[in-house]
């Protein structure tokens, strides 16, 4: 998380993700880089329905609870 924090910004987090991803590349890992903005998506969506898709796709635990909370 970089939004809304002092000293932190946009540029900073991409290049941490470049690193993350060049280090995996190089020790060839996979990666995955899920990218999710979150400002006003429950004014526009039934939150149910989110959550009934994810777990029709087995998506449980923490990720799950973000969205129930």
């Amino acid at each position: 998380q970089f939004g809304y924090q002092p000293g932190r910004n946009t540029t900073q987090v991409l290049v941490l993700v470049v690193d993350r991803i060049s280090k995996a590349f190089k020790q060839g890992e996979v990666t995955i880089d899920v990218l999710i903005d979150f400002q006003k998506a429950f004014d526009t969506i039934q939150y149910k329905i989110i959550l009934s898709k994810l777990l029709r796709y087995r998506i449980r635990g923490t990720l799950h609870r973000w969205f129930t909370n």
